[in-house]
């Protein structure tokens, strides 16, 4: 079957609409599947977040207790399913691009990797005491820097702002969607675990930094 493109551009001061068309019907593409230098800019995205992921995935602790295996595999499953989530999103609702073209595409760099940064900050900011399989000592310290002067889990804050910035770059709703969706979900089951293996290991010390600060989302939650 063959297909052509068509490109409407309107005025220097507004965004240009690309649209792909097929035989017999019209259907949107996302504008990071028309544009060279926006496929770059995901994949160099997307190659920096598996990098730094990768990096703490190596990383080990030594004195620490695992919490919790079964928590811990039933958590990888779920963000793994998020994972997955953006190139079935494209392979199922094909047609359920967000539109936006450029600014929407821009917009989810921007989101992308303010979620990556704050993620890294984090990352630096705990130092050895990152891991990424959830495990606890009776005497680590509950660090205060950084991030951590506002938020409980800034780096899973950072987390869902760069899966929501690669759903926006995408330009698929079901994929943007379903994903965040997925990570969220596990995210907060998580992080309920964390919360009560950290109250049992670091007792009041751990009650006094959460009572002042939110989980996720500065001052709201």
């Amino acid at each position: 079957m063959s297909a052509r493109h068509r490109g409407d551009v309107i005025g220097p001061s507004r965004l240009h609409t690309v649209t792909c068309f097929d035989e017999t019907s019209a259907m949107p593409v996302p504008y990071e599947e028309l544009s060279n230098p926006a496929r770059i800019v995901f994949l160099v995205s997307l190659g920096a977040f598996s990098t730094g992921e990768l990096v703490q995935a190596f990383r080990s602790r030594r004195g620490a207790t695992r919490v919790d295996v079964r928590a811990e595999t039933l958590f990888r499953m779920m963000f793994i399913a998020g994972i997955l989530m953006f190139p079935l999103g494209r392979a199922v609702a094909p047609s359920a691009v967000i539109g936006g073209g450029v600014f929407l595409f821009t917009l989810g760099v921007v989101l992308g990797w303010l979620g990556l940064l704050l993620r890294w900050w984090s990352f630096v900011s705990l130092g050895k005491y990152f891991t990424v399989v959830l495990k606890t000592s009776e005497y680590q310290p509950v660090v205060e820097r950084g991030p951590y002067r506002v938020l409980r889990h800034p780096s899973y804050t950072g987390l869902l702002l760069a899966f929501a910035g690669a759903g926006l770059m995408m330009g698929n709703w079901l994929s943007a969607v379903g994903s965040v969706v997925l990570v969220l979900i596990a995210l907060i089951y998580r992080l309920r675990i964390e919360e009560r293996a950290l109250t049992a290991a670091l007792g009041d010390r751990y009650r006094e930094f959460a009572a002042s600060r939110a989980r996720l989302v500065p001052y709201v939650w």
